[in-house]
């Protein structure tokens, strides 16, 4: 990593849980082989097309991923709620921290796809998810009350959001607080699409089954 970039925690994914017991390769093999250009992701048809698209972002994070500088001071933006591909009463619903940064690096993440969600970003200050829990600025009052400013309860018909995997310690915490179901995401960003499994829709392109995009597939964020 560039010292000049942030840490994306990249090293801290865990693709072995999304690969199927089924498979022809075991993880090791198919590890082996795809980092060493020996075999592409076209050639895994034994994967569904989503899932294709979803290791195509895991495992080339420098495709879709933008460079996050390594910046230690605050970043705010509005701890406001963001639709992302016109969502509605069954959308997803995302909470992370009110960074500018984290609020790039999320959007770029879901401008690869097509599902429809609402990221709700909490007063943390300006600080990201990992720094907002060390300064403890990322908490079950804060949460409260950017989900009764932001009115979602009114806008989806389930009660359930997807906290940043480095909250995990308050996720009990969450679900008192507010009395949602609160489900722990993954830590970085790139493994959000293989976490989301079938919720997470490729672009038009890649839903028949063709090559998953470079890096340079976008949407409508809305």
């Amino acid at each position: 990593m560039n010292p000049l970039n942030a840490w994306l925690y990249l090293d801290r994914m865990d693709l072995r849980r999304y690969w199927p017991s089924e498979a022809p390769l075991p993880w090791e093999e198919f590890e082996s082989r795809i980092k060493s250009g020996a075999i592409s992701l076209d050639e895994c048809v034994f994967l569904p097309p989503r899932t294709r698209h979803a290791f195509g972002i895991a495992l080339h994070p420098e495709r879709y991923l933008p460079l996050i500088p390594s910046i230690t001071v605050p970043q705010p933006v509005a701890p406001d709620l963001f639709p992302l591909n016109e969502p509605g009463e069954d959308a997803l619903v995302l909470v992370s921290a009110n960074n500018r940064l984290t609020l790039d690096l999320l959007v770029t993440v879901w401008s690869h796809g097509l599902t429809r969600a609402y990221l709700l970003l909490v007063d943390c200050l300006g600080h990201t998810v990992d720094m907002s829990m060390i300064f403890g600025t990322f908490t079950p009052a804060k949460l409260t009350e950017a989900l009764r400013s932001s009115g979602l309860a009114g806008r989806v018909k389930h009660r359930q959001m997807i906290v940043p995997g480095l909250t995990a310690p308050l996720a009990g915490d969450f679900r008192h607080a507010t009395g949602w179901e609160v489900i722990v995401g993954p830590v970085c960003a790139a493994e959000i699409p293989l976490f989301l499994g079938d919720r997470w829709v490729p672009p038009e392109e890649t839903s028949e089954g063709t090559t998953p995009p470079d890096g340079t597939a976008g949407n409508d964020r809305s």
